[in-house]
């Protein structure tokens, strides 16, 4: 308890460092070089505390308008955790299906030559391309696929959720790829070939607990690929996300809300990744 406390502690300093350092970060321009304001830090502190104790999440810059971060937070929130939750356990389940349950037919192999393709494109390079992709598309057919505007609805989600699935999926899938040919030729599998089990009584009862913990202790980083191209879609697509509090301001109060924001959707994608695997095990795992 004390341990969990010590690390809560520790992210709350370090979330309202980075938010304050466009306030502590200043330019001498008499020699270019960078000044530092630590000296201000604990009123930063105190009057982040002081806002929040009193019930206000504080304001942001919208333009030319003031608004006040809780009334438009909720919505905001809901489209980052949709577009992060849809698109990390897509790629898990993405992942799981081809790098293990039908890793042996002809069609996944070039699905896997594929991303093997897209991994060794930056991401970025990946979302532009897509992007103008779906404008040539618009041209050639009439069909929109995609929409820049922040009230577009379901044509501003859906797309921003398959980018933000791409680098996750190309990561874990390689990583599930690679771990399952390794442990394909470990003895205890190749005794229950002879013993004449079945493929898929392998993948499920060996193959894959012993792929399990493998593929949790890469959660956290398979997230933290979805939460960074979600900054570029959401700025680059003008999606309406918890970004948009990080960008349009270089206050503190709107920056360490939205990280904290980002903290929150991260354990919320975190523990529906353990429940898919939870859920996964109840139904077809035999302890």
């Amino acid at each position: 308890m004390v341990r969990a406390l010590q690390q809560i502690f520790i992210i709350f300093i370090l979330i309202l460092l980075l938010a304050a350092l466009p306030k502590i970060i200043s330019v001498d321009p008499s020699n270019g070089s960078l000044d530092w304001s630590f000296e201000s830090l604990p009123q930063i502190y105190g009057d982040f505390i002081k806002e929040v104790s009193g019930g206000s999440l504080g304001t942001y810059q919208l333009g030319r308008q003031t608004r006040p971060i809780a009334e438009d937070i909720a919505d905001n929130f809901t489209t980052s955790l949709l577009i992060v939750l849809i698109a990390v356990n897509a790629s898990l389940v993405i992942s799981l299906i081809f790098g293990v349950f039908i890793s042996r037919f002809k069609l996944t192999k070039l699905f896997g030559a594929f991303l093997n393709i897209l991994a060794s494109i930056p991401d970025f390079i990946i979302i532009v391309m897509s992007m103008i992709l779906a404008v040539k598309i618009y041209k050639m057919t009439g069909i929109r696929v995609i929409s820049l505007r922040p009230d577009g609805g379901a044509l501003n989600t859906w797309f921003p959720t398959v980018l933000a699935s791409l680098a996750p999926t190309l990561y874990l899938f390689k990583l599930v790829s690679v771990k399952y040919y390794q442990t394909s030729g470990e003895d205890y599998i190749k005794t229950a070939v002879a013993k004449g089990m079945s493929l898929n009584y392998i993948n499920f009862q060996h193959v894959f607990k012993n792929l399990e913990p493998f593929i949790k202790s890469e959660l956290i980083k398979v997230i933290s690929l979805a939460i960074g191209n979600l900054f570029i879609i959401e700025h680059i697509m003008n999606v309406s996300g918890i970004t948009k509090f990080i960008f349009q301001s270089n206050e503190v109060q709107p920056i360490a809300i939205g990280l904290f924001a980002m903290l929150l959707i991260s354990l919320i994608v975190y523990i529906s990744n353990r429940l898919i695997f939870y859920l996964f095990k109840r139904g077809f795992i035999y302890e």
